[in-house]
């Protein structure tokens, strides 16, 4: 159970590149510069994912790259599935599946199971803030069916810009952010972030090491000078959370020292 919840809200925990299999590749006798393609080919399918649907999580994101969409749903509806769950994090959950259905990157994309689990979330969260994007994902699979041009992921890579998918962001953030939270200051996302990760903090199955890095991430987005939201007020808001509500945890010592900074930095 405990693997579960861990699995379903590693939007906190993952890594983007993390699960390159890069061991066995070698093991294997690949060379350096069939190594270095697969690399690139794997960030460029994520980055393709992505460039076509910001909502992807993570999570969502490696399922395609690593072509294990059917354990990623599975995890997902494990934990919707779970009584201890909060309704947002429900939905998130069937929002993801919708999304890592229809989505063109996916080798085992299957619009009517995208449309049939949208339709699903419609009916049991009538008051979701997702219903508005539900309502678009839905009509962009109806003008699908219109289209005689339906082109394989393979084909949707290679007419991508390579170059424009490869190409890194000038910033540099802090280490300590996930590539959530990167995004969603990069591309003026915060309201997204904000929800994900209030979400998983609130929500009565997350376990008291999630729900900090939560905070955390909140504290990091809100501190960083590349975010035109920036508040030192709000950052350590979420840093003094941590320290008051988990003082044992990890992320508690790491708040307590961007604190520290602040203060001897004299940050407003």
């Amino acid at each position: 159970m405990h693997v579960i919840k861990l699995l379903l809200l590693s939007l906190v925990l993952l890594n983007l590149w993390a699960c390159s299999p890069t061991t066995p590749l070698v093991a294997a006798g690949i060379g350096n510069h069939e190594f270095m393609k697969y690399q690139q080919d794997q960030r460029i399918i994520a980055a393709a994912a992505l460039d076509e649907e910001p909502d992807l999580l993570t999570f969502s994101i490696n399922g395609i790259v690593d072509k294990k969409t059917e354990q990623v749903v599975e995890t997902y509806l494990m934990g919707y599935s779970k009584d201890d769950y909060s309704q947002d994090m429900k939905s998130i959950a069937l929002y993801q599946v919708g999304l890592l259905y229809m989505n063109r990157l996916n080798h085992k994309r299957d619009d009517d199971k995208a449309k049939l689990y949208f339709q699903r979330h419609l009916i049991e969260f009538p008051y979701s803030i997702l219903q508005e994007r539900i309502q678009e994902r839905l009509r962009i699979i109806q003008e699908r069916k219109t289209q005689t041009l339906h082109l394989t992921p393979e084909q949707i890579v290679a007419r991508a810009d390579r170059k424009r998918l490869l190409s890194a962001p000038t910033q540099a953030f802090d280490p300590d952010l996930t590539p959530m939270s990167e995004r969603a200051i990069r591309d003026g996302r915060l309201e997204d972030a904000n929800g994900v990760y209030a979400t998983v903090y609130e929500n009565p199955g997350s376990s008291d090491s999630i729900k900090a890095k939560s905070l955390y991430q909140l504290g990091l987005i809100y501190m960083s000078p590349y975010n035109k939201d920036k508040s030192m007020k709000k950052a350590r808001f979420f840093f003094d959370k941590i320290v008051n509500e988990f003082p044992n945890s990890i992320q508690a010592r790491k708040a307590q020292q961007r604190v520290s900074h602040m203060v001897n930095n004299q940050l407003p």
